[in-house]
């Protein structure tokens, strides 16, 4: 199940931002793409909050959409093929300072959950540094 909530807030993310240049970071490959719009999808607890930040900034992207795992999740991310299975876990608060110090606001935040009681936070940061 939580495969099919990731796909649809991706697709929200897409939506929201369908008139902007969007470059979605693979963490399995991770590579630097100037664009307006980047999405961060479960990036954070496979490369490290540092580490993905730096990449994000390096992007020189205006708003910055990524998805977290819950920590407060009972489970772990499931190792299925689609994602390995190291991670780490990367706290809500945490990365809204780390984005906040490097001038990026938080403008949007969710935390939807999928049917077996998994949650995903999703939070948009915008570049105050325009």
């Amino acid at each position: 199940m939580i495969h099919a909530l990731l796909d649809a807030i991706r697709r929200q993310q897409l939506e929201q931002y369908e008139e902007q240049n969007i470059y979605e970071l693979d963490y399995r490959n991770p590579a630097i793409k100037d664009s307006e719009v980047l999405l961060m999808n479960l990036t954070a607890e496979y490369l490290g909050l540092q580490k993905t930040v730096e990449l994000a900034l390096a992007c020189h992207a205006k708003v910055v959409s990524l998805i977290l795992w819950d920590p407060e999740n009972e489970n772990a991310i499931p190792a299925d093929g689609r994602w390995p299975s190291s991670c780490r876990a990367v706290s809500l608060e945490r990365a809204v300072v780390e984005f906040q110090a490097r001038n990026m606001d938080l403008v949007y935040m969710r935390n939807p959950q999928d049917e077996d009681g998994n949650r995903l936070i999703r939070l948009d940061f915008q570049s105050v540094c325009a």
